[in-house]
């Protein structure tokens, strides 16, 4: 059974600085994960906690996506955004980056033929996640005016934080997608998974049977407008993929604190993926951008001054600031 409770427990922090600005200092914050069955290599939360010099505007919680190479581009989003005067918390999802899991490959379990540890990875994502921001609101570094902020599968892990908690005023989901069957058969960013099937994995709960796992989702998709509340909906009968999907959560997200960016060359995503999940959301306020899923990167400065709009933060001289090329001294 999925399940993202846990127990808060003020956690030992360790940190140090590990890049300065003139109007910004990033450092990285370590502690024990609160999540009760973490896998080797997975057990240490890494937080890079990017905070402006000047008194901050707002918060921010900005969630990466699958694997490593769309990090630097949002650490250094992250930075623009601090010199705007927003602080900024980009932690490292467990199985990813400096956090895979020992045996394994960054990003991979989030999609595997492995049921069992898959909803361990989600289940593990999202308690980090909350951590996160309680951390946060324990030191005095949460500010009223703040955002959560996920691109790929940083944007599925907020749909599931958003349904859990009311705590975030926006939250923006940046080329994201729903129906895990799907993605699994036609996103070619999954095409591992497809070729473990191929070796013979995935036969528990019938993933390798890509009809029948197919028609078992469109048939369950059907029965969440049913269920009253998130626990409802968990322990139901529904295929056990569809419990951490983020459709499933969608309709206990507030639509007026959604802000959706779709890329219209999106080719990871198969748009069948994004439709659903826009439409579990209630349709909320869409941007479509003419990029693919990836080549926005390199353009985060216009990604950080839309996050800047949705929270209401007055540009004027951070405008400036952001447009400045950070001047880094290293420590």
């Amino acid at each position: 059974m999925v399940n993202f409770d846990f127990e808060y427990r003020t956690p030992q922090l360790s940190s140090g600085y590990i890049m300065k600005g003139k109007n910004f200092r990033v450092s990285l914050i370590k502690f024990p994960t609160l999540y009760e069955r973490p896998l080797p290599g997975t057990e240490t939360v890494e937080i890079y906690h990017i905070e402006p010099k000047e008194r901050p505007v707002g918060s921010l919680i900005l969630l990466h996506g699958l694997g490593t190479i769309n990090i630097p581009f949002l650490l250094w989003m992250g930075i623009h955004m601090a010199n705007a005067g927003v602080r900024t918390f980009l932690p490292i999802l467990p199985g990813n980056l400096t956090r895979t899991a020992d045996g394994s490959t960054s990003g991979r379990e989030y999609f595997s033929t492995d049921v069992k540890k898959m909803v361990l990875f989600w289940e593990h994502a999202v308690v980090d996640v909350l951590t996160t921001l309680q951390v946060a609101q324990e030191k005095g570094w949460w500010h009223e005016n703040n955002c959560l902020v996920g691109y790929c599968l940083g944007g599925m892990i907020s749909v599931i934080i958003s349904s859990l908690k009311k705590e975030f005023r926006k939250t923006i989901i940046i080329t994201s997608g729903g129906d895990i069957a799907t993605l699994m058969w036609y996103s070619p960013t999954l095409a591992y998974f497809r070729r473990d099937v191929r070796k013979g994995f995935g036969k528990e709960y019938r993933m390798d049977d890509k009809n029948w796992l197919l028609d078992t989702f469109e048939r369950d998709i059907r029965k969440l407008d049913s269920f009253k509340s998130i626990e409802q909906m968990i322990n139901s009968e529904i295929h056990p993929l569809l419990k951490i999907d983020l459709i499933a959560y969608a309709q206990f997200v507030q639509k007026d604190r959604i802000t959706f960016i779709e890329a219209l060359f999106d080719r990871a995503l198969p748009l069948r993926t994004r439709k659903i999940l826009w439409n579990a959301l209630g349709r909320p306020k869409r941007h479509i951008i003419p990029m693919g899923h990836v080549t926005w990167l390199p353009f985060q400065y216009f990604l950080g001054s839309l996050v800047l709009r949705e929270m209401n933060i007055k540009e004027f001289k951070r405008k400036m600031k952001l447009l400045e090329k950070p001047k880094i001294e290293e420590k």
